[in-house]
């Protein structure tokens, strides 16, 4: 319960360099980390799946078999029918990936594997786009799969696909990308440690821009 607290106050605090201290002196507490992705607080929510890709990466060279484990337990709430568990374990995986991708990478593939699944895409688009936005060219293969959640009906969804396509440098959304910069769909995306209100459009068009700016 001391440590649930703990980081729950750190969360809040968004005392990174703490949190990441804690979980080195107690590898375990990486399992707090876990409990508080199921917080109906989404903000607080979000910034677990954050603190999660930072411990992760911290207690890599510690625990590996630890941080291999929480990940697989992340893997298996993906296939849980409860929305609570399933919904932001593609987010921390990818997390953890971006953040160390040599340990984690092989993991990769239970992000793929959401992209199938309405109800995880958007979480699952977040995730490739969190490794493309350091490591583009390891998920830029995955934009065929992403590409087709351009036309979801889910905004959270398209926005999310769009952002994930321009962190990737998905050149061959360009096309797709534009179409959508009218789309004036709202919807909420973690980044900076908050969740910040954007839209369909202003996702699309930064991520147009993006690719773009690439080739030049």
């Amino acid at each position: 319960m001391i440590e649930k607290q703990q980081v729950l106050s750190l969360l809040h605090a968004k005392q990174w360099d703490r949190m990441e201290a804690e979980v080195r002196a107690n590898p375990r507490f990486i399992d707090a980390l876990i409990w508080a992705l199921y917080r109906p607080d989404e903000s607080l929510a979000w910034r677990a799946v954050e603190g999660f890709g930072r411990a992760a990466a911290a207690v890599a060279g510690v625990d590996i078999e630890l941080c291999i484990d929480r990940i697989g337990r992340l893997g298996w709430a993906l296939s849980e029918e409860s929305e609570i568990f399933a919904r932001l374990a593609a987010p921390a995986i990818g997390e953890a990936i971006a953040r160390a991708p040599e340990p984690f990478v092989e993991n990769a593939p239970m992000i793929l594997a959401a992209l199938r699944q309405p109800r995880l895409q958007a979480g699952a688009a977040w995730a490739l786009g969190r490794i493309g936005s350091l490591w583009p060219d390891m998920v830029r293969p995955a934009a065929p799969r992403v590409m087709p959640l351009l036309k979801s009906q889910d905004a959270e969804v398209r926005g999310c696909a769009a952002w994930a396509l321009g962190e990737m440098i998905a050149v061959e959304a360009l096309p797709e990308l534009q179409a959508l910069v009218s789309d004036t769909s709202a919807l909420k995306k973690y980044q900076d440690a908050s969740l910040h209100d954007t839209t369909v459009g202003e996702l699309a068009a930064a991520a147009y821009e993006k690719i773009k700016n690439s080739q030049s």
